[in-house]
């Protein structure tokens, strides 16, 4: 694992930056090695984190014998040994990065997508003076890029890799996309120019110019249909061979590894499928909190306890989360939502304390309908029951409790082509359409939402929705982010596409049956572990959001919401702020905690 960095100039060599100016922006993703080259207008950083061949044969950046293409490269290729021995390479190392190069000197783009891991990367045509950018299918690692003052190309793994290249403003264009689900998706970004590349396609820059092309689209993999002809015992057999292919790929390493390990159904599966496979002590790792009603590590160290892995946990205390809030910004560059980045960062930096690798859970609720959103996506797809929340909302907004009111506001009035939006950001506790059009004072527009396969139902439609925009655009930054500013690889078996593809195929009543969300998957594990040791209610990796803004926290909020602060910014309506903070501090609608959070930071990166 690491972080790549490029600038490449449209007019003059020497626009080129001086090589070392990017020392130490993203040592924190690559700790082991900073390495640079300049390549006639190309300029190639890269910061590695040793993993695979640990020795100076695995170096970056890394260039073909005849000296034509030179790679930098950030992930992990599972199938790299057997790409080399298929396409008989004449590697030297045995990096998984020389073996990516060599295949792309063979195949030129073509070679994306035999590869099959996580990945960004950037490779350098000498000949022809031509840069081409990849990332992975489903998005697992970030890389951003930008035009620099007309004068040239950047890409980074992080936003603040650009920023070390030239000036970065912030732009309202996509605020609308923030308030309603606290990233902004696809391949924008608050900042005006920066973008993303997006999961499964691949960029070439040649004279000044950028196309975009798809290597992967997980849309056409699952736009028709599949056939449901198998049994389910069948299915589950599949499943489960998938599942322990994928774990075996993501074991292999040439440091330290080990695993998070929540308690829950999807980091226990990996775990107990890691274990059965390794053959030796697995090192686990999970944290808790002091407060009962956050510490689950209890649960982690009796699992941990029955497979037999070499458990670590530690326990803190709630308030080492408000200690390491002032990094939030620094961690994601830009405003985010999702302060689970807090506790994840927590595990990384414990984890990495005796590990370089950690595999981890993620994935498994989109793939299985885990989460309550997808229950709401069936009901308000009743047009009775859909018409009857409506008729009621009015009433619950006056004479409802905070629970209610927020659960109503559900069957407030949207758009069908936004319902998949609206669903996701009601559950998440964030702005509505109307809300933003009452709050906004630009014309920020919404981002097309991601095309659904038409087969699917109302809670498939929800689930593949989350695949395209939750989990790259929130969840796999948060991971990446949070274990990354610790220089810990994090590896998530659950999203090899493989598995990703056979469970969008599974019939609805595989993943859930009456109301056991996950039941094949769980299924598999409860072969591995008892069932009695998941009898308990389901919990995120949260924070106490609402007690924290409304307490330690409420400082921060009436620092950065004050009416002088947002009118100078003037990117929402001061008065509209003003009847927020009123109602949630005075009024007691606490279930407002997500969106005070989302405008504070947001005016404090505005600050910034």
């Amino acid at each position: 694992m690491c972080g790549i960095v490029g600038f490449v100039s449209f007019f003059d060599e020497k626009n080129a930056p001086s090589p070392d100016l990017l020392r130490g922006i993203l040592k924190h993703r690559g700790p082991d090695r900073f390495a640079h080259t300049q390549l006639g207008p190309c300029t190639l950083w890269h910061f590695r984190l040793s993993v695979i061949d640990p020795t100076d044969g695995g170096n970056q950046p890394i260039s073909t014998p005849c000296g034509r293409y030179t790679l930098i490269f950030n992930g992990e290729i599972y199938n790299y040994k057997t790409l080399k021995k298929q396409y008989d390479l004449p590697c030297i190392g045995e990096s998984d990065s020389e073996v990516v190069l060599l295949l792309f000197n063979s195949l030129g783009v073509d070679s994306l997508a035999l590869l099959e891991g996580m990945f960004s990367l950037a490779i350098w045509d000498a000949q022809n003076k031509e840069l081409t950018l990849a990332r992975d299918r489903i998005g697992i690692k970030p890389l951003y890029y930008s035009l620099v003052n007309s004068v040239g190309f950047s890409f980074a793994s992080e936003v603040k890799g650009l920023q070390a290249l030239g000036e970065t403003r912030p732009s309202n264009k996509h605020l609308a996309d923030y308030l309603s689900l606290g990233f902004v998706p696809g391949q924008n970004t608050l900042f005006e120019g920066i973008h993303q590349v997006r999961p499964g396609y691949y960029i070439q820059l040649k004279d000044g110019k950028a196309s975009h092309r798809a290597f992967y689209s997980l849309f056409d993999c699952v736009k028709e249909r599949p056939s449901t002809s198998t049994s389910y015992d069948a299915a589950k057999k599949s499943l489960r061979k998938l599942i322990y292919k994928s774990v075996e790929d993501r074991l292999v390493s040439d440091v330290p590894l080990g695993c998070f390990l929540s308690g829950g159904i999807d980091s226990s599966l990996v775990v107990a499928v890691a274990q059965n496979l390794l053959g030796s002590k697995l090192k686990t790792f999970s944290i808790g909190f002091k407060e009962a009603a956050f510490n689950e590590a209890s649960h982690a160290a009796k699992i941990a306890q029955y497979l037999g892995c070499e458990h670590r946990e530690k326990i803190f205390e709630q308030k080492v989360l408000l200690d390491i809030f002032p990094n939030y910004l620094s961690m994601t560059d830009q405003p985010f939502g999702d302060t689970s980045l807090l506790p994840t960062s927590l595990v990384s930096q414990f984890a990495r304390e005796h590990v370089t690798v950690a595999l981890s859970g993620d994935g498994g609720d989109e793939g299985f309908l885990g989460y309550g959103m997808y229950a709401w996506a069936k009901r308000l797809d009743s047009v009775i029951l859909r018409g009857a929340g409506r008729l009621a909302h009015p009433f619950v907004k006056i004479l409802g409790n905070s629970r209610n009111k927020r659960a109503f506001g559900l069957f407030e009035g949207h758009k069908k082509e936004n319902r998949l939006r609206h669903i996701f950001s009601q559950e998440q506790y964030l702005f509505s359409q109307k809300e933003i059009i009452n709050l906004q004072l630009g014309r920020s527009i919404f981002s097309s939402a991601p095309p659904i396969p038409s087969w699917m139902n109302a809670q498939e439609k929800q689930a593949f929705f989350d695949y395209c925009w939750y989990l790259p655009d929130d969840l796999l930054v948060k991971v990446d982010r949070a274990s990354m500013a610790h220089s810990l690889e994090v590896r998530v078996p659950l999203l090899d596409h493989h598995i990703v593809e056979f469970a969008l195929g599974l019939p609805v009543h595989w993943k859930k049956r009456k109301s056991v969300t996950k039941y094949i998957l769980k299924d598999i594990l409860f072969d591995l572990v008892p069932k009695e040791y998941f009898n308990r209610p389901k919990r995120g990796f949260s924070i106490p959001l609402a007690q924290y803004l409304s307490g330690p926290l409420r400082p921060w909020v009436e620092q950065y919401l004050r009416k002088d602060l947002v009118a100078k910014h003037n990117w929402v309506d001061v008065h509209a702020v003003e009847q927020y903070k009123t109602r949630f501090f005075d009024k007691g609608d606490d279930y407002l905690y997500h969106r005070i959070f989302l405008l504070s930071i947001l005016h404090q990166w505005l600050e910034k």
